[in-house]
């Protein structure tokens, strides 16, 4: 401009959609692994027993794990109908 200043005529932003949040029970496959369920991980004491749920910095800690580890630590009601 003539006088020094700078204006701003226009802003321009570009928005995606959200990703969406991973959860308890969600599904994945992968060629090394095959089918697996994302499950909350569990604090346990010295001789294995369960504690309550494992967190770090305030937030819940999950791993995947195939449906037949799932059905042995009682996640049953997760897994698939259709997994056998």
């Amino acid at each position: 401009m003539a006088d020094g200043t700078v204006r701003i005529t226009s802003i321009r932003y570009f928005t995606a959609p959200r990703r969406k949040a991973p959860a308890t029970g969600d599904l994945r496959e992968t060629k090394k692994h095959g089918k697996q369920i994302r499950l909350p991980m569990m604090a346990r004491d010295h001789r294995g027993r369960v504690l309550g749920y494992l967190c770090n910095g305030g937030r819940q800690n999950y791993e995947w794990a195939s449906y037949a580890e799932a059905r042995a630590r009682g996640y049953e009601s997760y897994v698939p109908k259709e997994a056998t």
